[in-house]
């Protein structure tokens, strides 16, 4: 019964470890909101779709103020454009990055943890074997 409330322990560190590294990627790659701008919407990626956060960091210029009429937006409302959409993309890292350090601080102790106990009972179960009289392992006879 110990062993499976170490195994559990373990267990939970893998859940927590895995689903916290799982919910970080997705945080990268959702694509990013769209973007109200005079004249229509704005779009944090190429054409009428927005781009994931890591796209938009590793490209800012990716953002586009299309989306309607065919007007072109001005050179300023793209800027700006780009800097709301940068700045989106820069607090989805953040979060991504708390969401991996937050389960990586309270998976791996666990696991950590779990594992420890789990090799402790077992080094502790087997135990030295009972010697007999004569130094050999097994029943103690006394002569």
């Amino acid at each position: 019964m110990r062993s499976t409330g170490r195994g559990f322990l373990s267990l939970c560190g893998v859940a927590v470890l895995v689903g916290g590294l799982a919910a970080a990627l997705a945080l990268l790659f959702i694509p990013l909101r769209l973007v109200a701008v005079p004249g229509g919407i704005g779009y944090c990626g190429p054409g009428l779709s927005s781009d994931s956060a890591l796209q938009v960091r590793v490209n800012p210029g990716i953002v586009n103020t299309g989306g309607g009429g065919g007007s072109q937006a001005s050179a300023a409302q793209q800027q700006q454009l780009e800097q709301v959409c940068t700045r989106q993309a820069n607090g989805r890292v953040i979060a991504a990055t708390g969401t991996a350090a937050v389960a990586l601080v309270l998976g791996v102790p666990l696991i950590v943890v779990g594992r420890r106990r789990q090799d402790s009972i077992s080094a502790s179960s087997s135990g030295p074997s009972s010697l007999s009289s004569s130094g050999t392992s097994g029943s103690t006879v006394w002569k």
